[in-house]
Formats: C-alpha cells, sequence, structure tokens
C-alpha cells in the first residue's frame, strides 16, 4: 500500500533545550485512519503541526504525498496545506464576524473560488451533516457539539487528502463525542483519506486501522 505520510527520524527541539518530538519515524499509508494517544505535553500538538507544515523539525525529514514538507519554505507550506489538508481543533476557531455559511466555505475563498460556488458547497456540506439549520447562525450562537460539526464541514469542503484531528472531542459529553467520531469514520468522503486522530483519550480505540502512544516525543504502536 502506498505511503501517505512518513516521517524519518523527527526531532523538534525549542529553546532552551526543550525537546518536544525525539526522533520520531512513522509511516501511515493511503486510506488509514490512526489514533495517536498522548497525555498533556506528550507532544501531541508539535507532532501534528510538523505534518502539517506548520512548524519545521530540528532534525529528520516529513513527507506528505510524496513532497518533503520539512524543505517548504512558509508560503510554500501554506498553500500545500490549503488544497491537501483538513485540520480539525477542539476550538473551532471560526470568525466571530461570520455566520456558519460564510465560515465553513472559508477554505474555498482562500482558493479564490467565486462566492456562488463556495455558498453552494457550504450549504451542501452542512446538510449533509444536518446542520443546514444553523447556516446562518453566528458562533456564539450554537453549541459545542455544533461547533464541531461545523468545523467537519469546513475542513471537507476543500476535499483534502488528509485529515488532522486535534482533541475534537474535548468539550463533548460521551455520547456527543461518540457521534462526532462515527461521523468521522462513516462519512462516505473520509474512506479515501488518510485521517490522524491526535487525543488525549483512547475514543473508541477498535474503529481505527492503528494505534499510537506518544510519550515524552516519543513514538510507540500498540496492538489493537
Amino acid at each position: 500500500m502506498k505511503e501517505s505520510i512518513k516521517l524519518e527520524n523527527v526531532k523538534k527541539i525549542y529553546d532552551r533545550g526543550q525537546g518536544a518530538i525525539n526522533d520520531v519515524s512513522l509511516c501511515i499509508n493511503e486510506k488509514e485512519q490512526v489514533l495517536i494517544y498522548g497525555t498533556a505535553g506528550s507532544g501531541k500538538s508539535t507532532l501534528m503541526r510538523l505534518i502539517a507544515g506548520l512548524e519545521v523539525p530540528s532534525s529528520g525529514k516529513v513527507f506528505v504525498l510524496d513532497k518533503a514538507v520539512h524543505e517548504m519554505k512558509s508560503d510554500v507550506a501554506a498553500d500545500f496545506r490549503n488544497l491537501n489538508f483538513g485540520i480539525i481543533q477542539r476550538n473551532s476557531c471560526f470568525m466571530k464576524s461570520m455566520n456558519l455559511l460564510e465560515n465553513v466555505a472559508m477554505p474555498l475563498t482562500v482558493r479564490g473560488v467565486a462566492t456562488s460556488k463556495r455558498i453552494h458547497a457550504a450549504k451542501n456540506q452542512l446538510k449533509a451533516l444536518g446542520l443546514l439549520y444553523a447556516a446562518h447562525a453566528y458562533p456564539e450562537g450554537i453549541s459545542t457539539y455544533e461547533a464541531q460539526l461545523a468545523s467537519i464541514a469546513r475542513a471537507l469542503i476543500g476535499q483534502p487528502k488528509v485529515l488532522l484531528l486535534d482533541e475534537i472531542t474535548a468539550g463533548l459529553s460521551e455520547k456527543e463525542g461518540s457521534q462526532i467520531l462515527g461521523i468521522i469514520h462513516d462519512i462516505e468522503k473520509l474512506r479515501d483519506l488518510v485521517v490522524i486522530s491526535f487525543s488525549g483519550t483512547k475514543d473508541c480505540i477498535l474503529r481505527w486501522d492503528r494505534y499510537f502512544t506518544l510519550n515524552h516525543g516519543r513514538i510507540q504502536e500498540e496492538i489493537l
């Protein structure tokens, strides 16, 4: 099976010698859905940012879709990320001055897609997730669960090849968290995606193809 993401001996050291990622090597194949579990301070967020090209490793190599992300300049990495990644975070990071429809359409706005096309696409995404009723609501007027549904819609609208999930069940009830993960696993579009969930809980662990533990910047694959 073809590799979609490959890390080779990746290290990330911050100022004062603080190591966040320590010699991580990792291969994730196309269409795989993977859980990376770690407690607070384990390096999860740093690892996600390295894969997404939001940070540059201190040493080692990061390849995504056969591209050397670690060698990209920041503007090139941003364009690559916008075309190929969908990122869902526990804090939705919506523009408060925009309604949900406009927020969901934002990735297409960045790409310069015509207004009519991006609004049509945003409506379709919200409808698919049962959230069309809230299209004209503003971020402060919706629940945490609705915000995560909208985040999924926004992440998928650009038809990404890689989906990164950062603590997406944080702040949700157990039932809501299970529903969100069910959507992530079951929605038709995700069948051709690489999905990597970074979590401080072992969310519905048997749903994932593979499961890793990250501890003090070191990664280890676990047996499901």
